[in-house]
């Protein structure tokens, strides 16, 4: 699954358009431009209104170019806005995750979102984040979690996931087995997690069972270095066949796609300088979908060199049947939909949160970059900005 960028130059989309019909692509994950491309949220540009309309007809183009329909992803975990410019942004996970027992307007934040999907001609949306966010010193899961809490993470997702596939979208967990717990960004080095196997099972591995026992369709792999899962000091859970093999399909009985997080970050792919040598290490791991593989050609040409018959068959069977539940699943036209805006209304009442706490307690988060409003004249009123 190579990257596709909306805002690519005209020679750099001919190129794409001949890998996939030199190469027989069979998926493309689409993000905003190649220098943002790294990024979990592309900076927006408001004057440009053509995005959404350029995404379509790229992927027009691009699906022309295809001997067989490309299966077409994007991550639009907080709606297409992650990665396209005007157009409809909701909530982050945390902000969702707030809201005390309304898994229902979550579902509709699902909803909304795939039926944005569908209608620019995605297929699969890479969320929703299931991640715990129980370490507040983590640069890059944060605000993507739903919250600390294992039972409101799982519950929320569960709503996000069914909102999205009652639009026909594919839904997909990341990331496997659980990034919050650590202050490093995989884009940029390797994260340790050093807790037993049985810790993870009962926390971070706990809303991933839940969902797979729900039917998920596809588990996205981290890179994140976890000792007790490897029984290796430094190999990515990307890459490790005891992590996917053993744990996730054999112990978690998960039986469709796996995805590889993006092969591009530098966590991984600096590990392997030569040519192809990285997609055949995570193929042969157990990762059926390679997302961002820079090197497609001499990756293929690794895999088949390398690869058992047997092996390629079971991840195209999984990749072609998930191909076919996103293509040829039939939604029943529905006038029951939130706008953007009403829903977005919605959810800001309902997410607002009382902090409480003795003066010391206000009085620090008050100075931790808090901005107040004054609504009383009260005198004690300890929020007061003069």
């Amino acid at each position: 699954m190579p990257a596709a960028y909306i805002n690519d130059t005209e020679e750099e989309i001919v190129k794409l358009e001949q890998l996939i019909k030199d190469q027989n692509i069979g998926a493309l994950c689409f993000f905003k431009s190649r220098t943002s491309a790294a990024a979990n949220n592309d900076a927006q540009n408001k004057s440009d209104t053509l995005s959404l309309n350029r995404l379509k007809s790229l992927i027009k183009r691009y699906q022309k170019a295809a001997k067989y329909p490309l299966l077409i992803a994007i991550d639009a975990e907080w709606g297409l806005a992650m990665r396209v410019d005007n157009t409809p942004q909701y909530p982050y996970a945390i902000t969702l995750g707030a809201m005390q027992n309304k898994d229902s307007l979550i579902y509709e934040v699902g909803k909304n979102i795939a039926k944005d999907c569908k209608d620019a001609g995605v297929h699969w949306n890479l969320a929703p984040v299931v991640d715990i966010n129980n370490n507040p010193k983590n640069p890059v899961i944060g605000y993507r979690s739903f919250g600390e809490n294992k039972e409101l993470v799982t519950k929320n997702a569960i709503a996000f996931v069914n909102g999205m596939q009652s639009q026909g979208i594919i839904s997909c967990l990341k990331h496997f087995p659980g990034h919050g717990d650590t202050a490093t960004d995989s884009h940029i080095g390797l994260p340790v997690i050093n807790k037993s196997k049985e810790a993870l099972l009962a926390n971070e591995l706990y809303p991933f069972q839940q969902l797979i026992n729900n039917g998920i369709e596809s588990v996205m792999i981290g890179h994140l270095a976890v000792p007790s899962l490897t029984e290796e000091k430094n190999t990515p859970t990307t890459l490790s066949k005891k992590t996917i093999k053993g744990l996730l399909r054999g112990e978690m009985n998960f039986n469709n796609v796996v995805i590889s997080d993006a092969l591009n970050m530098r966590s991984v792919s600096k590990l392997y300088p030569t040519k192809g040598e990285l997609e055949w290490i995570a193929f042969d791991a157990g990762n059926d979908v390679l997302c961002f593989a820079e090197n497609t050609k001499e990756g293929i040409a690794t895999i088949l060199k390398n690869a058992t018959e047997q092996q390629i068959e079971e991840s195209f069977k999984r990749v072609w049947q998930l191909k076919e539940k996103a293509m040829n699943t039939v939604v029943s036209p529905s006038k029951e939909y939130y706008t953007s805006k009403s829903l977005n209304t919605k959810l800001a009442a309902e997410s607002l949160t009382a902090v409480k706490g003795d003066t010391n307690t206000i009085t620090n988060f008050k100075s931790d970059g808090f901005a107040g409003i004054e609504i009383t004249s009260n005198k004690e009123n300890l929020f007061l900005i003069r």
